[in-house]
């Protein structure tokens, strides 16, 4: 009986001894305080605190020469910094290490965190669900500004994603031209989300005469001749960033869960009818 309560006893200082030292790491999310006026930086931030117990915001209101011994005096363990200029500043000091980077496009060579380029993985599962009569889905970006990350992908699909990248702005224009005098209706084509107006304008009228579906990773597209815009969800980005706390450093994630929204015009010129049920799933539908 003794070594019973003996045996009972060394379990519960064993658990005490894990619980003590396995504590929650300390997050601090930086933000630029003219960042609240942006939506998408509430969701974020809510989908962090979702994840962890013990978070602190620091809004930056454009003094950062003193952010390290702000930092400091929250006892940061990791930090979280949402947009470029803030991720910039951060980085340039000693809590480099314990940050992650979001709201941003980067690539795994330059930051930690959660890119804002979409997985091309789980993008086409979704387009071969929403669109399941399109078999090929071209991708044209710049080289130095992807909205989409290409990760090659074992799997067999019904539907194939091409990615074709210019150099600057104007070679991506010259490449979008060329795919769209050899594109047909059965094709689907990423627009670059970069994009200048004069020339979406031009574009959309070209795939409208020809019947060709554009696709978007900017929402604004959705109003200038794209039938589908894909997005990230604002909420899960934050939950994503989350998870990451506790995963060592450098580590890089792009866009999991992914938004759609529809222009129901564009579908009827196009003469795509939709499921009520595929219907119901895009988060946003304009006419």
């Amino acid at each position: 009986m003794r070594k019973e309560i003996y045996n009972l006893l060394k379990s519960s200082i064993i658990f005490f001894s894990c619980s003590t030292f396995a504590k929650d790491p300390q997050v601090v999310i930086v933000y630029s305080a003219e960042a609240l006026g942006n939506p998408a930086y509430a969701q974020v931030i809510a989908g962090i605190e979702h994840m962890n117990s013990h978070v602190q915001r620091i809004e930056s209101t454009g003094d950062n020469n003193n952010i390290s011994s702000i930092l400091d005096a929250t006892h940061a363990d990791r930090v979280i910094a949402l947009g470029k200029g803030i991720v910039e500043n951060i980085y340039r000091t000693e809590y480099r290490e314990r940050t992650l980077a979001g709201l941003m496009y980067f690539n795994p060579a330059e930051y930690s965190g959660v890119g804002l380029a979409l997985d091309n993985r789980v993008l086409v599962e979704h387009l071969a669900r929403l669109l399941p009569s399109v078999k090929h889905f071209f991708v044209v970006q710049q080289s130095h500004f992807q909205t989409i990350d290409y990760v090659p992908n074992n799997l067999k699909s019904s539907a194939v994603i091409e990615i074709r990248e210019g150099v600057d702005s104007l070679d991506t224009i010259r490449v979008l031209g060329r795919l769209l005098d050899e594109a047909t209706s059965a094709d689907a084509i990423f627009i670059p989300a970069n994009l200048p107006k004069n020339i979406l304008y031009e574009v959309a009228k070209v795939a409208w005469d020809k019947k060709i579906i554009l696709l978007s990773t900017n929402l604004s597209h959705l109003e200038n001749g794209a039938l589908i815009a894909a997005y990230p969800d604002d909420f899960a980005l934050g939950e994503q960033l989350g998870r990451l706390v506790n995963r060592p450093s450098p580590v890089y994630e792009n866009i999991k869960v992914i938004k759609f929204a529809l222009n129901r015009r564009v579908a009827q010129h196009l003469a795509i009818e939709f499921d009520p049920i595929i219907l119901d799933s895009f988060a946003l539908k304009i006419k």
